[in-house]
């Protein structure tokens, strides 16, 4: 009323307005202002929500072509899975054929020279050492003699190479990718200077290894002897050196006649007696377990015992039973082994056969697993009189339980020793034969705890904990671990049978977990 305020009106002119009207104008425009800026937040909110939702199209876009790339090569599977046969068995086969562009083997008498190789240890491990012989002399061009035997080590064996495998089938077989000789000529040796060099080389060596420090000295003395061969070769190969491996390990290394005939002949009579049938490899000598560091409850006379057979390895460190244990170094008992099968879904009447040697603490330390599986059979038991030829040969009793436990419905192990390593890898290579391997880390707290549980809810709980360890394809991705135990390289695929970017229907498990 009395104060008034002037405002430059349009094209200059001037006019009087009162003040509750310029309080009113100032309120509508902050008003509009707050609009304004409400308007742009719902807008900038409403572009955020806009570009996650097409960003998340985009990347399940692109993991869907990911993951279609990924699962041409690799199928998983989800639980439950049935207990006795892995239902992408037919998804895989063995692919271990030469190249047609690999070169031919170099012949004798144009070679780099002799290569001689000294396997050690039992039989599962001087099978990696002649392994390996082979793609070593690849890498060399170098002429193979048949490898020696190890007759020194806690086995005690005499026998020699062809009293364990088809010697001429060996030589014959690898004809295209190595010349193998059974001994050097005693021209050759006779002309030789000097003795063949012998040197040993570190675990797990390179290609490049062999190149630089060993053919050298091949050259210059026509012939080296390499000692204490076993996993002296790297994991990671070229793919062709690989499948090498894999046709030295699968096809070269053929028993001999004698030990493949019993070996079937006791398949057959676990056969007669039931269609499908378990294998346990149980490693619970007293060697095994003085060398583990564990303890199995049997007070101080165990202690002692196995106290002194450990001191044979002079450069074993001291280690604490309770921490192996909760590391999962420890074997399982042969009742931990039947408490996890039965848990797992396996029943009393299954049919057992165990692969082993001396058991620590007898009858007594087996009776439980008995109990658990009446069902239960040894090649002693099998074969009887028929055993008798061999049994001087430990090396040739460990082939005859290796065709056992190869011709198997399912193969389970209580360690990850070679055995268990190389029957694994055969069996995923012959398309993924149940292969069972203990968690022993998540079973040890479960095996203590067992007492304190419904048996419901133990074998729930171990069911659980052996997801990834029932040998199942996804269970190792390629690279992963030991070759001779995932032969990544050799295993393909069966594109007639695999939908690209997912897998066929799943057939209803029988028996599951």
């Amino acid at each position: 009323m009395a104060l008034q305020l002037g405002f430059q009106g349009l094209r200059g002119v001037s006019f009087l307005v009162p003040k509750k009207w310029f309080r009113i104008t100032c309120i509508c425009q902050r008003k509009r202002a707050i609009s304004r800026s409400v308007l742009c937040g719902l807008m900038l909110f409403s572009l955020g929500l806009v570009s996650l939702f097409t960003g998340q199209i985009a990347a399940d876009l692109e993991w869907s072509q990911i993951r279609g790339r990924w699962e041409t090569k690799r199928v998983g599977y989800s639980f439950p899975v049935d207990i006795w046969k892995s239902e992408f068995a037919n998804l895989y086969y063995g692919c271990s054929e030469r190249s047609p562009h690999s070169s031919a083997a170099v012949h004798e008498s144009v070679s780099n020279g002799y290569l001689l190789i000294a396997t050690s240890g039992g039989l599962n491990q001087q099978r990696t050492g002649i392994t390996d012989a082979v793609v070593v002399a690849r890498i060399l061009n170098a002429t193979l003699v048949v490898p020696q035997l190890d007759h020194h080590s806690f086995w005690k064996d005499d026998s020699e190479f062809e009293n364990i495998f088809d010697i001429d089938w060996f030589i014959s077989s690898l004809s295209k990718d190595v010349t193998i000789i059974k001994r050097i000529p005693d021209k050759i040796m006779r002309s030789m200077e000097k003795p063949p060099y012998t040197m040993r080389p570190p675990r797990k060596s390179t290609p490049e290894y062999y190149l630089d420090q060993v053919l050298p000295i091949l050259l210059r003395r026509r012939a080296v002897q390499l000692t204490k061969f076993d996993y002296r070769l790297t994991n990671n190969l070229d793919d062709e050196l690989q499948k090498l491996r894999c046709r030295v390990n699968y096809h070269a290394l053929k028993f001999t006649e004698p030990i493949q005939l019993l070996g079937q002949k006791l398949v057959k009579r676990m056969r007669t007696m039931s269609s499908r049938y378990i294998a346990v490899h149980l490693r619970f000598e007293p060697d095994m377990l003085a060398f583990s560091g564990c303890y199995y409850g049997g007070g101080e006379k165990e202690r002692n015992e196995l106290r002194g057979i450990r001191k044979r390895w002079t450069t074993l460190p001291d280690l604490s039973a309770e921490e192996e244990q909760s590391r999962g170094k420890c074997p399982l008992t042969p009742h931990e082994v039947g408490l996890m099968l039965r848990a797992l879904g396996f029943v009393n009447k299954t049919y057992i056969y165990v692969a082993s040697g001396e058991i620590y603490g007898g009858e007594e330390t087996l009776q439980p697993l008995k109990d658990l599986f009446p069902n239960f059979y040894t090649k002693e038991m099998l074969a009887r009189e028929d055993l008798k030829p061999f049994l001087p040969f430990s090396s040739q009793l460990a082939a005859i339980d290796y065709i056992i436990c190869d011709e198997s419905d399912v193969f389970a192990t209580n360690n990850n020793g070679n055995m268990a390593k190389i029957l694994a890898g055969h069996r995923r290579y012959i398309g993924y034969k149940r292969t069972i391997r203990p968690n022993a880390k998540k079973l040890s707290s479960l095996f203590k705890a067992r007492n304190q549980m419904a048996w419901k809810v133990f074998s729930r709980k171990v069911k659980l904990a052996q997801r990834g360890f029932m040998g199942e394809p996804d269970e190792m991705r390629p690279g992963r671990g030991d070759f001779h135990e995932f032969p990544s390289s050799c295993i393909c695929q069966n594109p007639d049978l695999i939908e690209i970017g997912g897998t066929l229907g799943k057939p209803e498990p029988t028996e599951t977990i």
